[in-house]
């Protein structure tokens, strides 16, 4: 992986690019010192496609479970530079993206019976940088394990991401993985923040996607500072992509005082989601462009 983010060269120099994995503390996750991360995104992103199209763009984006950046390459996003400081959620998006290279999900998500699963745990490993393979060395150590059930175990994961890889058409890209297949040497991974991402990078985008990070302080201290990073980022036409539960008004004001419209889709009534047995999240779902 470290030798395909070198490939960027006219994107990001190898200076820049310092960071990559090698801050990444092993020692913390192997004791659980980190939270847990999502396996699976909770955000519908069949809603991010009705506000906006991919296709042909340089998208900046955050990782989360890295279903997000792999949707966007499936529906013909360019390129896709996709940032988080926490280091467990890399270290599975580089696992995912070499299930998604070298295997089917079935194989190894949708399986469950298939107990001997060494083989493909070999197929998975190459794929991986040095940090990756002692994570997932150590997770998979002894004698050959199912390799959903020992994910699903580890504890590393939020329990609820289980359940949106069993959701129909939840994941559009399980259904057609070799249309994924095809754009992944086109995904690129900064283990940093989005702030300091942005800054390393020195280029604009046709898109940058937020996920949820305005839905907490912890998750973006300075509200304000990040929007400003993110509108200097853009291209002239550009747009920026937000996933929100909170009420948007904290951070549409600011995008306003910058000159942007909006696109928004509101989540279900509250009402409805109380009496509802799913467990998708109500999320308000947020495009904001230039005038």
């Amino acid at each position: 992986m470290e030798e395909k983010l070198l490939n960027l060269s006219q994107t990001i120099s190898q200076d820049q690019i310092y960071n990559f994995f090698k801050g990444i503390d092993l020692e913390r996750i192997f004791t659980k010192k980190v939270y847990p991360v999502w396996a699976f995104t909770n955000e519908n992103l069949e809603e991010l496609k009705n506000l906006t199209n991919f296709k042909n763009k340089e998208i900046f984006s955050i990782l989360g479970s890295a279903d997000q950046p792999i949707y966007f390459l499936c529906q013909g996003a360019k390129t896709v530079i996709a940032c988080d400081n926490r280091d467990l959620a890399c270290l599975f998006a580089e696992f995912k993206i070499s299930v998604l290279k070298n295997l089917s999900f079935k194989e190894i998500f949708l399986e469950k019976e298939k107990e001997n699963s060494k083989i493909y745990f070999e197929k998975i490993r190459n794929e991986l940088s040095l940090k990756a393979k002692k994570f997932f060395d150590y997770l998979f150590e002894g004698p050959p394990k199912n390799i959903f059930l020992t994910l699903k175990k580890s504890g590393f994961f939020y329990g609820e991401s289980w359940y949106f890889l069993k959701k129909k058409d939840w994941l559009s890209y399980l259904k057609n993985s070799s249309k994924a297949r095809k754009n992944l040497n086109n995904f690129f991974i900064l283990n940093t923040d989005l702030e300091k991402g942005l800054r390393i990078l020195k280029r604009k985008f046709d898109l940058i996607y937020t996920s949820n990070i305005f839905d907490s302080k912890k998750y973006c201290p300075d509200f304000e500072k990040a929007i400003i990073q993110i509108d200097l980022h853009l291209k002239e036409k550009g747009g920026v992509l937000i996933t929100t539960q909170e009420s948007p008004k904290k951070i549409i004001p600011i995008f306003k005082n910058l000159g942007y419209n909006f696109k928004i889709k509101e989540p279900k009534k509250k009402f409805f989601s109380i009496f509802s047995i799913s467990r998708t999240y109500p999320y308000y779902y947020i495009l904001a462009k230039r005038k």
